[in-house]
């Protein structure tokens, strides 16, 4: 698990962290936080779709609203890499969740 969570976090630091910034706290009003995202912890799939395709439009996180635009990176990362780096966000800044296979990556369907 510490490889891939040295992957994931290498992943998402070159990636993520400019916009959810390095600690997965967001940014007030367009990103929203990573850290205790329900979204991020619960069924794989839904974040699954998120990264490998994208999310436009508002959103409520927590109470709280966002009016960000996540790019599509199913075009720009492999499975593997989308793969780590879930894993280390759901794993990451007090998330417990399950990690994500590449199986589970390729599962998912526009």
């Amino acid at each position: 698990m510490a490889a891939a969570n040295a992957a994931g976090a290498s992943v998402y630091n070159t990636n993520c962290a400019s916009c959810h910034q390095a600690t997965g706290v967001g940014v007030a009003g367009s990103f929203p936080p990573l850290a205790g995202n329900p979204t991020v912890t619960g069924a794989a799939a839904k974040v699954i779709h998120i990264v490998k395709y994208g999310l436009q439009g508002a959103i409520v996180v927590k109470g709280k609203s966002y009016n960000g635009m996540m790019p599509p990176w199913g075009t720009t990362l492999s499975n593997a890499d989308i793969a780590a780096v879930i894993s280390y966000v759901r794993s990451s800044w007090g998330n417990a969740a399950s990690p994500v296979t590449v199986a589970d990556v390729k599962a998912v369907a526009k």
